[in-house]
């Protein structure tokens, strides 16, 4: 009985070994001390054949029993369950020899060779199933260490998949910033090749149209000059006429004569409009190209918007309006040429005067005719905004405002080059223009440009 106990001793403190590096609990250590000092204990006792002997034998098969269902039926010792079929065939034809000796001697002696024998096997068994056992524990251990290794690659890849990562973030930031600043210069580049083109095209547009003027302005002074002294002779000859005696013959001269005068009267009235167009083409060339200084924004528009409506006034159609100036006074220095400037600031009020004037002719004294310039800083910028209670202008025309000759107003009132050198002026001072407007209701000018650069 003594080698039940030692397999019951054995069991207990191999699985104390064994587990302490799981972690094993104070209480399953606890069960397991004593479990082991049980066993120990038997195995004196068992030896010592005091009475009553066979009690001790019998409390070492409990023993040994309970150790083994203690093994199957604990979820940590999962691992070692194995271990607990190890000593079945032991523990069982042990038990057998017990319960056979205890019940007859003599049957005991008759079968005790085949006992042995079957303890040989079971012996056996044991070493076969502890070796295998043992062979399973160092897989597991090794599909552990297999799994640890590949757990700290993973950890070693995430690190350096987590360092790859912000090293690719930091690379992107420093692309993006460069990307931006070689936008920023690309737009600079652009923005400079556009005035460069502008002031090329006006150059050559005021050497267009200078030799134009030239070509033109002589034969227009001719037919002009000579309509006048037409007028004159013809207003002679009518004198001379009236010397005459009355007859059919005087009359249909007269009226003949009264006629031409009338076309001379035309052509005069058409010369001085052909006139003032190639003198609009010849200022439409000038733009842009003089020197910009820090200017009193808010002094230029007092001035020029004074001066358009005194302007007006002087005109012989004039009309009442309310001229309203809502100026940011805390405005700083505007990089200008003022000379250029100045002709933006008329010819946008002038136009509002000129669209309030149809719009009074159509609805009478019940409208009120109103202009307001406003000027506001915005930062980096500068804003100026020219708006009026006229007429409006439609959808489908507003985007042709801007176009050279292009004109909304009727008759021979209009060149169509004021706007279009308004939108110059201000491109060249690197500003941009804006148009909104409501039929009936206003139109309004914005205008956005920079600051004094620093």
């Amino acid at each position: 009985m003594t080698f039940i106990n030692l397999i019951s001793l054995f069991l207990l403190y191999y699985l104390k070994k064994s587990s302490e590096s799981d972690g094993l609990r104070e209480d399953l250590k606890k069960y397991l001390n004593y479990g082991m000092f049980l066993s120990g204990l038997l195995a004196v006792l068992t030896n010592t054949e005091l009475p009553p002997v066979y009690l001790y034998q019998f409390f070492s098969f409990l023993l040994v029993g309970g150790i083994i269902y203690f093994i199957v039926n604990t979820p940590v010792f999962d691992k070692h369950k194995n271990l607990a079929i190890t000593p079945l065939p032991i523990i069982g034809i042990s038990l057998l020899r017990f319960l056979v000796k205890l019940y007859d001697e003599d049957i005991y002696e008759s079968i005790e060779s085949y006992i042995d024998a079957g303890g040989v096997f079971a012996f056996i068994w044991a070493v076969t199933m502890w070796l295998n056992h043992r062979k399973q524990i160092k897989d597991k251990k090794l599909e552990q260490l297999i799994a640890k290794e590949k757990e700290r690659q993973f950890h070693l890849a995430q690190e350096k998949k987590n360092e790859l990562e912000r090293l690719v973030s930091e690379r992107t930031f420093e692309i993006n910033q460069q990307k931006e600043e070689l936008q920023e210069a690309l737009d600079s580049l652009r923005s400079t090749q556009e005035q460069l083109i502008q002031q090329e095209k006006l150059a050559s547009l005021g050497q267009l149209t200078a030799g134009i003027a030239h070509e033109i302005k002589n034969p227009l002074n001719f037919i002009n000059n000579f309509s006048e002294l037409s007028q004159d002779f013809l207003d002679e000859i009518e004198e001379e006429l009236q010397k005459l005696p009355n007859s059919p013959e005087v009359e249909n001269i007269q009226d003949l004569l009264s006629d031409v005068k009338s076309n001379l009267g035309k052509i005069r009235h058409h010369g001085s409009r052909a006139d003032g167009i190639v003198k609009s083409m010849l200022m439409h060339s000038r733009g842009g190209t003089g020197t910009k200084d820090p200017t009193d924004l808010n002094a230029l528009i007092r001035e020029y918007s004074n001066l358009a409506f005194h302007g007006m006034r002087a005109n012989p159609n004039p009309i009442n309006v309310d001229v309203q100036l809502e100026l940011d006074e805390s405005l700083p220095k505007v990089d200008l040429n003022s000379e250029d400037f100045s002709r933006v600031i008329l010819n946008l009020v002038k136009n509002a005067f000129d669209a309030m004037r149809e719009k009074i002719a159509k609805e009478g004294s019940d409208y009120k005719a109103k202009v307001t310039v406003r000027t506001k800083d915005l930062g980096d910028r500068v804003l100026i905004e020219v708006e009026d209670n006229g007429p409006g202008v439609p959808d489908d025309i507003r985007d042709k405002l801007l176009m050279p000759f292009f004109t909304t107003k009727k008759g021979t009132e209009g060149t169509g080059l004021g706007l279009s050198i308004t939108h110059d002026i201000i491109k060249s001072h690197e500003g941009n223009l804006e148009i909104s407007s409501k039929v009936g209701d206003y139109t309004k000018f914005s205008i956005e440009l920079p600051k004094v650069k620093s």
